[in-house]
């Protein structure tokens, strides 16, 4: 038996370290029919657009983080996935409390930071800030659920079988697999700086980051348009499109735990929808603010 060093895998050829790469699994979001995912991600887009409280966003970001750890996404890739995206939607949130755009004098205002008058914490500017805080992360962690999940071939044969043109289909698929491409070529690249001396370690100015990430960039974009090149090659020696229909080997066709996940997420759908127009005679969620009023030091 080799030891642990020789039986670990490559880093980069780990497809469980790219963000939207998919990787097999045996999970109910793998074993599902890509339309019937599809269903649902745009059911919870929908709702996270409606949602005003920011304790349901909190509480719908917790599900799908259950959810990410039921598709067999571990919370250690998952905390890797979301930690640039994360660390954005940080600074975000902090220069719009401060740069009000629309700063009004009747705007509520929680407190002055550090007790300055000229740097006042006013209520929407928090609620706004943190509100597209929550969306961004949704939609985002639920993306790579759905990405990881499901194999684009799956995508484009479902896609084939609603009389979508094969092309557009294909065209799409195309796409969608040059994102983790993308990602794989931009991590091959600083690898090779790296072996070469020239890595972030050995950054020492604003100067040489900037050439860093401008050579890392310019020869990731080469290698992108190289590899796009070498694709629209390869699919005119094939006589790509030149049927207007076309046969596959496999048959993607929905079965009845994708019927059911369909009704189920519909029936979650329609019960939230009715609870946030209030026709549920159910209590809402308390706002943030009234819990900071109800704590504050009087």
């Amino acid at each position: 038996m080799g030891s642990k060093e020789d039986t670990e895998k490559n880093p980069i050829l780990d497809n469980k370290r790219y963000i939207f790469a998919y990787f097999p699994g045996d999970s109910l979001m793998h074993k599902l029919n890509p339309l019937s995912k599809l269903v649902f991600l745009v059911l919870l887009t929908i709702l996270t657009l409606l949602i005003r409280s920011l304790i349901f966003m909190a509480v719908i970001f917790i599900s799908i983080l259950i959810l990410a750890l039921l598709s067999n996404i571990s919370m250690k890739n998952l905390i890797r996935k979301l930690r640039f995206i994360g660390m954005v939607m940080l600074v975000s949130v902090i220069l719009n409390i401060f740069f009000n755009a629309i700063p009004e004098e009747q705007q509520i205002i929680l407190f002055y930071l550090f007790g300055l008058e000229f740097l006042p914490i006013r209520r929407l500017a928090v609620y706004f800030a943190l509100r597209a805080f929550f969306l961004v992360l949704i939609l985002y962690s639920s993306t790579i659920i759905y990405t990881n999940t499901t194999d684009m071939k799956d995508f484009v044969y479902s896609l084939m079988r609603l009389g979508i043109p094969y092309r557009y289909c294909y065209a799409f698929m195309v796409g969608i697999r040059y994102i983790p491409l993308i990602e794989q070529e931009a991590k091959t690249i600083s690898l090779a700086q790296k072996a070469r001396g020239f890595g972030y370690e050995k950054v020492k100015g604003i100067k040489k980051a900037y050439n860093l990430i401008f050579e890392r960039l310019i020869a990731t974009l080469v290698s992108i348009l190289r590899k796009g090149h070498t694709t629209s090659i390869s699919m005119e020696n094939r006589c790509f499109g030149i049927y207007k229909d076309r046969t596959n080997l496999v048959e993607i066709r929905f079965k009845a735990r994708d019927i059911g996940f369909i009704l189920i997420s519909c029936f979650i759908f329609l019960f939230i929808l009715l609870y946030l127009f209030q026709i549920f005679p159910l209590p809402q969620f308390p706002s943030l603010y009234s819990l900071f009023k109800a704590y504050l030091p009087k």
